[in-house]
């Protein structure tokens, strides 16, 4: 539920401003998790029930429909409506719940519970009766009660249960609840997960996250270079030796990804082209021939007649493919061209030193006497052992790849697109920009 603050004084006027609040569901995932949402709309009150067939099917389905668990179904026009008396009064006289067997049901009861004490004490059992009414699915069950002896300012002190019980004899529980016939919201404890994929207003955190990341990235690119043109001082293998320090090797890095210019003009101009241009042309909805395009704002599509353009639809539900490309793809993919390009220079400084020459008198003579057996099997030690951080940054370019195809595997089958014809810049550059990377620092030329 999305919803504004309440306001502490009820306004009770029937010229009040109505809230604004609006659902937002996910109607199961039976594909992948084999799990399904029962939902119910009960006089106006709605609830819901989760099943997961993974841990096997269920004999019995037990949906309270009211009270509604506080933690998560009440809305702020509920309290509201509750106040000033608007609400409909023959709708809490009752608890109700819906009940789905494959056998005939013996009995239902109802259990209260407080839990002021401490810990949860049974205040209320009560057997719930039948509705005879035609319908082909589910039972419906109810009882009567005193909800006026349940209001409370605590939204979390009673807790409902109820207990099925069919003609086999097995017993069944309903998830022990919390609820608040006076509309009093529970809080309820995130776990990191769930905050932050519920708890974060996404929608006024992506443009912030996206041109963080823009920036980040326009940094990493264009403040080395300009250092490199009108800087007198120049970051190198050497520089960093020489003076130890985080932000020396940062620079050196940085700066070395300038010097391969085909990668580094490359990501810029990709980040150009993210920021003006479409993104992808993909089919967005399932019937009609018509394709939209998408750019970091949004989905650009035209109604079925071509008689109206929707811009920028399915904004901040976008960022799922947005961010995930900066952050995965992206940023890791300058951080690995760069590191690519330090390794070479420090290859070209070790391979230099161990040949007996320096690289400005390389076109001197080789004034040391060595043996030339043993300079080989050192530089062959070199070559084959200390190499070995260029063969995990080639992993890591790998993984990067892989991220970047599974995602453009997951456009391709969402909206029915061919990567070499709607959306070639996007599936493509990485994966070129970091091949090149690779081959260009092989060798010290």
């Amino acid at each position: 539920m999305h919803q504004k603050p309440s306001e502490s004084a009820k306004n009770c006027s029937s010229q009040a401003p109505p809230l604004k609040e609006f659902w937002e569901w996910e109607m199961g995932d039976w594909r992948k998790s084999r799990a399904m949402r029962i939902m119910a709309v009960d006089r106006g009150h709605v609830s819901y029930l989760d099943i997961d067939f993974k841990s096997g099917t269920k004999k019995t389905i037990v949906l309270p429909t009211f009270p509604l668990d506080s933690r998560f179904m009440l809305t702020s026009s509920f309290h509201q409506m509750y106040e000033c008396q608007h609400m409909v009064p023959f709708s809490f006289e009752t608890i109700r719940c819906i009940v789905f067997s494959i056998s005939p049901i013996m009995s239902v009861v109802a259990r209260i519970y407080d839990t002021r004490p401490g810990s949860p004490h049974l205040i209320m059992e009560t057997t719930m009766t039948k509705f005879v009414r035609d319908v082909s699915r589910g039972d419906i069950y109810a009882a009567a009660w005193n909800y006026k002896a349940f209001e409370d300012p605590s939204p979390d002190r009673f807790w409902l249960q109820i207990e099925v019980t069919d003609a086999m004899g097995r017993s069944t529980l309903s998830e022990l609840r919390p609820f608040s016939v006076n509309g009093l919201s529970a809080k309820i404890s995130w776990t990191w997960k769930e905050f932050f994929v519920m708890g974060c207003q996404w929608a006024v955190l992506y443009y912030p996250i996206f041109w963080s990341a823009i920036y980040l990235m326009l940094s990493i690119l264009l403040i080395p270079k300009i250092c490199l043109i009108f800087s007198k001082e120049q970051y190198s293998y050497k520089t960093s030796i020489c003076e130890k320090g985080l932000i020396n090797c940062i620079a050196w890095v940085l700066q070395d990804l300038c010097r391969i210019p085909v990668v580094w003009f490359g990501i810029l101009g990709y980040l150009i082209y993210l920021i003006s241009c479409p993104w992808l042309i993909g089919q967005v909805f399932t019937d009609g021939e018509n394709r939209g395009y998408m750019t970091y704002m949004g989905w650009v599509v035209k109604n079925l007649n071509n008689s109206e353009k929707h811009e920028y639809i399915g904004s901040p539900d976008i960022m799922v493919v947005v961010l995930s490309h900066f952050f995965f793809v992206v940023i890791p993919s300058i951080l690995v061209a760069g590191a690519l390009a330090a390794e070479r220079g420090i290859y070209k400084e070790h391979f230099l030193s161990l040949s007996g020459k320096k690289e400005d008198d390389s076109s001197q003579k080789n004034k040391r006497s060595v043996k030339y057996d043993n300079q080989g099997r050192r530089i062959a030690k070199f070559l084959f052992v200390e190499r070995l951080f260029r063969k995990i940054l080639l992993v890591v370019c790998l993984a990067i790849c892989w991220k970047h195809f599974m995602n453009c595997r997951v456009l391709i089958k969402a909206y029915e697109m061919n990567p070499l014809l709607h959306f070639p810049v996007y599936s493509l550059t990485i994966p070129l920009l970091l091949a090149y990377a690779v081959y260009k620092t092989r060798s010290i030329q």
